[in-house]
C-alpha cells in the first residue's frame, strides 16, 4: 500500500496502526459473550463498594444474561455487602485463585492493571478457562488523549494510585501471549461523552481512553 507523502517522510520501520473498531461501551461485548455462558467476573466490585452501586456493577447485567455468573473479588466488606445484595460473589484472590471448576467466559475489566502479578492471574485464568473459552480485558489506554494531553503540557496524567502499570495493545498482547492466549478481538474504547473529545477521536480512534481485547486460549496438544 502506498505510504503517501507524510509515509515518504517516515522513516521505513515506523508502521502505521492496524484498524480497530472504536465503540463506545466498555460492556457491550462483554455483555453479548456473556449470553447463555458459564462466566467468572473477576474484580467484580471495583472501587465503589457503597450500597448504591451495588446494583451498577456489570456483574448484575452479566449475570441476567449468563447461565451462570460467579463473581471474585479481594475486598471483603465489599463482597460481603455485594452477597448480601443477593450477588454470587466469593472473596478471592485472581492471582491465586483455585476454584475447581472451568468457565465459558472469564472477565476481567478494569482488573488487570490493578494487579502485583499480571502474569500469575493469566495463569489461574488459563487454568480456570475451558478449551473453546474466552478471556476479556479492559483496561485503560496508555496512550489516551489525555494522558499525552497532560504529558505534553508538562502535569501529571493522574494516575490510579492503586494502578501497577499501562498497557497498549503491544503490551497486553506480548503479555497474553506469554500466558498461552491468543488475541482474537481488539478494540478501542472512550464513552465520548465531551464534543472535543469525541471530534478528537473521529481523526484519530487510538487516542481512546481505554482498550479491549478478547482473548483464546491456546490449546497445547
Amino acid at each position: 500500500m502506498p505510504r503517501g507523502l507524510l509515509g515518504a517522510l517516515l522513516p521505513s520501520r515506523w508502521q502505521k496502526l492496524p484498524e480497530r473498531p472504536l465503540v463506545a461501551g466498555r460492556f457491550d461485548r462483554i455483555l453479548e459473550l456473556s449470553v447463555g455462558k458459564e462466566v467468572l467476573d473477576c474484580g467484580s466490585i471495583g472501587g465503589d463498594d457503597s450500597d448504591a452501586a451495588m446494583s451498577r456493577i456489570a456483574y448484575v447485567e452479566i449475570a441476567k444474561r449468563a447461565r451462570s455468573c460467579l463473581g471474585i473479588d479481594i475486598q471483603p466488606q465489599a463482597v460481603a455487602r455485594a452477597r448480601a445484595h443477593g450477588a454470587n460473589i466469593i472473596e478471592g484472590d485472581v492471582e491465586r485463585m483455585e476454584l475447581g471448576r472451568e468457565f465459558d467466559l472469564i472477565v476481567a475489566a478494569d482488573l488487570i492493571e490493578h494487579l502485583a502479578r499480571p502474569g500469575d492471574f493469566l495463569d489461574r485464568a488459563r487454568t480456570h478457562l475451558r478449551d473453546d473459552g474466552r478471556l476479556v480485558i479492559a483496561t485503560p489506554n496508555a496512550f489516551s488523549l489525555n494522558n499525552l494531553l497532560k504529558y505534553t503540557l508538562g502535569l501529571e496524567p493522574g494516575v490510579n494510585p492503586e494502578h501497577t502499570c499501562w498497557y497498549d495493545f503491544v503490551t497486553l498482547r506480548q503479555l497474553l501471549e506469554r500466558h498461552g492466549f491468543r488475541p482474537e478481538e481488539e478494540y478501542w474504547q472512550d464513552y465520548r461523552t465531551r464534543a472535543p473529545v469525541a471530534l478528537a477521536l473521529r481523526l484519530r480512534p487510538n487516542l481512546a481512553s481505554a482498550i479491549i481485547v478478547v482473548a483464546g486460549k491456546v490449546v497445547r496438544r
